[in-house]
């Protein structure tokens, strides 16, 4: 994913919060490539997908132009719930 102006700070930055939608973007891809159409689960299953949990570490600030790899792993799945892990 390519680093925005919109996407950060007065100094270049990345915004803090802005990672999460990159780790949405990454999340709703990850699904898209397992065939899963959230659209379609949410108006016929009635099955949405809700953040419960989000935790990050910050090591060093991406910036603006930077091209950002975002990694999405399962780390458990249970009948109602699933855990990822991203990077």
């Amino acid at each position: 994913m390519r680093v925005y102006y919109e996407d950060v700070d007065i100094g270049g930055v990345v915004y803090y919060a802005n990672y999460l939608r990159f780790f949405e973007r990454a999340r709703s891809d990850w699904l898209r490539s397992l065939g899963v159409n959230q659209e379609r689960l949410a108006a016929v299953e009635g099955i949405g997908f809700v953040v419960a949990r989000a935790e990050i570490d910050f090591r060093i600030g991406a910036r603006l132009d930077d091209l950002l790899e975002v990694s999405v792993k399962l780390t458990e799945r249970k009948k109602t719930h699933f855990w990822l892990e991203q990077e």
